[in-house]
């Protein structure tokens, strides 16, 4: 059935003063007329994120960073979510973050900027007569590497319009990489001569390893078999064929995982 332009301009500014039976049948006409309804604006308010315990009770002091590896808890308030569809949690980190802050909303990036479980929640505030926070409380754990600029940011966003959402930036350190030889290398080689060299790496929680370099004065240093190990495994090193230039090489193994963080001999070569 078509309806005159007229008519339905009528339905339109009449249908808010009509008996309610009427209004519902007019709502309808005006759904395929294209006619505007404040009720169709999304006035969802999405409160600030809140760090708590496990049950929900806030924390006397928010914190501002985590260590790797380290887990907190969360909950957001909604206000004006006719729905109760609550909200939808993710993290993001890395050197920008993606087009749209965040883009798409709700759907995390990957795991090396940490994970919630779970990763949507009802909206707070919890309830006098629960005893726990399941379903009102998300758990966050921080990745198990810092991320590349040092930081993550949590995202609450409103689960009935992804348009609304809250965030907190929250700064990701750990204990530094350290590498120490064990045993000590030897401190003299015969040309062409092996020996097994090994590194431990404390906090490389990632297991990356190390890389292995040799530096002399001369074109032939020696090689590497293999040229990366991980923690407490075993490179062999082969000395050059002849007697560099200044007798001695330098061997270095290097964090992969943060190249601020190497150790180094230097082994004589007979």
């Amino acid at each position: 059935m078509k309806i005159p332009v007229s008519t339905l301009k009528r339905i339109c500014i009449s249908q808010s003063f009509r008996p309610a039976t009427l209004a519902l049948l007019l709502a309808g006409f005006a759904a395929v007329s294209g006619c505007s309804s404040n009720s169709s604006v999304s006035n969802i308010k999405v409160g600030s994120i809140a760090f708590t315990d496990t049950n929900g009770t806030p924390l006397k002091t928010p914190p501002a960073s985590l260590t790797t590896g380290q887990g907190t808890y969360v909950d957001v308030t909604l206000t004006n979510d006719p729905q109760l569809l609550g909200a939808d949690w993710s993290v993001y980190c890395g050197s920008a973050l993606p087009p749209g802050s965040p883009l798409p909303p709700g759907q995390t990036q990957d795991e090396s900027c940490g994970t919630f479980t779970p990763a949507h929640t009802m909206s707070g505030p919890i309830p006098s007569y629960v005893t726990s926070g399941a379903g009102y409380v998300a758990s966050y754990t921080a990745p198990l590497a810092t991320p590349k600029l040092g930081t993550v940011t949590l995202y609450a966003v409103a689960t009935s319009d992804h348009s609304k959402f809250s965030s907190v930036t929250l700064t990701i350190g750990g204990l530094p990489i350290s590498v120490g030889f064990a045993p000590t290398p030897l401190a003299t080689l015969h040309t062409a001569d092996t020996t097994q060299l090994r590194v431990v790496l404390n906090n490389d929680v990632t297991d990356a390893g190390v890389n292995w370099t040799v530096i002399c004065g001369s074109s032939d240093c020696g090689s590497f078999d293999p040229v990366k190990t991980t923690s407490a495994v075993d490179t062999i090193y082969t000395a050059p064929a002849t007697v560099p230039t200044g007798g001695t090489v330098k061997v270095t193994a290097t964090s992969i995982a943060d190249p601020t963080k190497a150790v180094s001999a230097t082994i004589s070569i007979n």
